[in-house]
């Protein structure tokens, strides 16, 4: 499995019983987004980028918010899911982040100038946030985080 998911691998394992501990998205661009997942049958606290199809077109992308958000929702995962910016200085946070996404697009080297995820949005509020209606705007959440 390599440090990378891919929808095989996740539906695999909750089907023998494990969760999806953490989610979050990375905005390469307005129209690229990229899904990072957290299981308890992965040792570590690292996240895993999530893959196309045996990896022969590289990273699975979504070109809207919520496709990437709706296939985080698909594996029941209730908790919250915070979207970045590629390149937010939050990512380095976080264990298994590409190191594409650490730089911000369009940059090739350096810290981002921006700071804080873009969206944040619990199943609480997951009706309201994207599903069924235009995605949510993009603003800090003042809570905001993986959890």
């Amino acid at each position: 499995m390599g440090d990378v998911f891919e929808e095989a691998d996740i539906r695999s394992g909750l089907k023998d019983g494990g969760q999806v501990l953490g989610a979050f998205i990375v905005a390469r661009s307005e129209d690229e987004f990229v899904v990072y997942l957290r299981c308890n049958w992965i040792r570590g606290r690292g996240f895993r980028i999530i893959r196309s199809w045996r990896g022969l077109s590289g990273d699975r992308t979504f070109k809207h918010l919520q496709s990437a958000w709706g296939f985080i929702r698909k594996f029941d995962f209730p908790g919250r899911v915070t979207v970045y910016p590629a390149g937010d200085v939050e990512l380095r946070q976080f264990v298994g982040v590409a190191p594409q996404d650490l730089v911000e697009s369009g940059r090739s080297a350096g810290p981002a100038t921006g700071s804080g995820p873009l969206v944040s949005a619990s199943a609480a509020d997951q009706d309201s946030a994207v599903p069924d209606g235009p995605p949510p705007h993009l603003a800090t959440h003042p809570d905001a985080g993986v959890q």
